[in-house]
């Protein structure tokens, strides 16, 4: 598919006419002396809005935020140098959590490319410091070249595991004029079972007693929550989630038991519905060691195990039948089958799930029982609906089991690369992504600061997020560590923090002080009708050293 353009323009311009033939409307950056080209032509184009970070490692949290709130690809405008090296921690957070994003950065001009001849920003290879966190990437040798590079970019994006791909355009090509006469866009579809894959699958369902779906990130978006759902009812099998996966189903419903939580535990009510069920259906999931402790997640030796990613697949269990193919796609034919008489001998009694539903609601021990009315009170907090964007920190490890989910692409974390300080700008991108959601962010006080001057965006663009600080003036993960390994030698945790509240105030956004959770409770319910970003600080002391 072609979309026409203007003939002659320069490669800034070209740049932006393939943004919008893509249908982009936001992208995330800070302008710069490489990459004025390129704002110079989004003057032009009113379609596209560019939302302002004051860090490149903001920018890239931004669009990470936008895509995981959205599906589609967020786009970060970054240039040479310091720009790239500043926002690979948010491209590698993506990487590591399959999220879409595009990096369009700059480089030196074309004769200066990966040399040492005192020029500004430069590197020795600048190509390299991204590869090894994209799926993709390629340097625009010429600025004819422009639509065709940023089409197979989308393209790429498109196809397969989704993960951020990099574009590099040198500055002279961003200034050459050139010829345009369209923009292409590359036509791609998603992998699906072969009939043979979806009649073997079929058979094993047919074999079955008990069927338990474990359901991962892949099955996290709308259309294939409502699939995973439908199948899980017409099974009779019960839900457990991982953590990437919260949302694909509500926590609620009738066949869900929950997430396990943010690392697998031998003792976790869940293991009931594993080992309870002859056939596990993983969809969506690459069973990676992180997610099943190294693969002591007790799933039934008949595994039917679904992933896009092929490289995955037998990787950590060996299963009865692998597919490599898109959750939905497998989801949709896995369906069809089942109501056309693939159904298991026997299906999981709704009073056994939610017993296991109930047992995973208890706090294990009193440590957990002191953030339970904290967690609690964040959820009543919030609309069914709500987008809770978490940080590394300690409310949120037990949130994973604790705070229940209703809705999909509702609920974000730094899992695969544990990047401290991203919650905030994730927020903000997601909020920018939609609008018409609750979109709440939570940090410990030392991760906030990792961050903390996208205050300034939030409030240069009015995106009204909550941010709340759970306060308690150290690194309480690292802390807890030293106090149970290291015989409480405690080094470099305790913090020195700001008063948040006049930060807030400084900034022009309210900002408050919480004092218990229902006051936190009451807190976000009003900062929903707020045009401000609103900041909430808890000061908490849950841990004992």
């Amino acid at each position: 598919m072609a979309v026409s353009a203007r003939t002659r323009v320069r490669g800034g311009e070209a740049v932006v006419g393939a943004l919008k033939a893509h249908g982009v409307d936001t992208v995330f950056g800070i302008p710069g002396v490489h990459n004025l080209e390129i704002y110079d032509a989004l003057v032009d184009e009113p379609g596209i809005t560019n939302i302002l970070a004051r860090h490149e490692q903001g920018v890239g949290f931004m669009a990470d935020g936008y895509a995981r709130a959205t599906g589609k690809p967020g786009v970060a405008l970054i240039v040479t140098g310091p720009g790239v090296t500043n926002v690979a921690t948010a491209v590698g957070e993506a990487f590591a959590d399959s999220s879409p994003m595009l990096v369009i950065a700059t480089n030196l001009e074309r004769k200066y490319i990966d040399t040492l001849a005192g020029n500004l920003h430069e590197m020795t290879d600048q190509m390299a410091v991204m590869r090894p966190i994209v799926k993709w990437a390629k340097r625009v040798e010429a600025a004819a070249d422009i639509p065709a590079v940023i089409a197979e970019a989308f393209a790429a994006l498109a196809t397969g595991r989704p993960r951020p791909v990099y574009v590099e355009i040198p500055i002279d090509v961003l200034a050459e004029d050139v010829d345009v006469s369209g923009y292409t866009v590359l036509e791609t579809s998603p992998a699906t079972p072969t009939p043979d894959d979806i009649a073997k699958a079929a058979a094993l369902i047919a074999e079955a007693h008990k069927v338990c779906i474990f359901a991962g990130g892949g099955t996290n978006d709308a259309v294939a929550a409502e699939l995973l759902t439908q199948l899980a009812e017409e099974l009779g099998a019960g839900v457990v989630t991982s953590l990437m996966g919260k949302g694909s189903i509500p926590e609620d419903h009738p066949n869900a038991v929950g997430a396990f939580g943010y690392r697998w535990a031998a003792d976790s009510p869940t293991a009931d519905l594993m080992r309870g069920s002859d056939l596990t259906l993983a969809i969506g999931t690459g069973l990676g060691v992180r997610t099943t402790a190294e693969a002591t997640l007790p799933l039934s030796t008949r595994l039917l195990h679904v992933d896009i990613d092929a490289s995955e697949l037998g990787a950590h269990y060996s299963p009865t039948l692998a597919i490599a193919a898109d959750a939905t796609e497998t989801l949709t034919l896995l369906l069809e089958a089942v109501r056309s008489g693939a159904r298991p001998r026997g299906r999981w009694d709704a009073e056994d799930l939610a017993a296991i539903r109930e047992r995973q609601a208890q706090p294990v021990d009193a440590r957990t029982a002191g953030y339970l009315p904290w967690l609690l009170a964040l959820r009543a907090g919030l609309e069914r609906d709500a987008i809770l964007c978490n940080d590394m920190t300690m409310m949120a490890y037990e949130g994973v089991r604790y705070f229940p989910v209703y809705a999909p692409r509702s609920y974000t974390f730094p899992r695969g690369f544990g990047t401290l300080g991203s919650a905030m700008p994730t927020a903000l991108g997601a909020k920018v992504a939609q609008p018409h959601r609750q979109v709440v962010s939570v940090a410990g006080d030392g991760g906030f600061q990792f961050t903390l001057e996208e205050l300034g965006a939030a409030v240069h663009h009015r995106i009204p997020v909550t941010m709340v600080i759970f306060n308690d003036a150290t690194h309480s993960a690292v802390k807890v560590v030293q106090r149970r390994d290291y015989e409480r030698r405690y080094v470099s945790v305790d913090l020195v923090n700001p008063d948040y509240v006049k930060i807030a105030e400084a900034y022009g956004m309210p900002g408050r002080r919480i004092g218990s959770p229902a006051e936190l409770t009451s807190a976000l319910i009003e900062a929903r009708e707020s045009e401000l970003p609103v900041l909430l600080d808890v000061p908490i002391r849950l841990e004992t050293y």
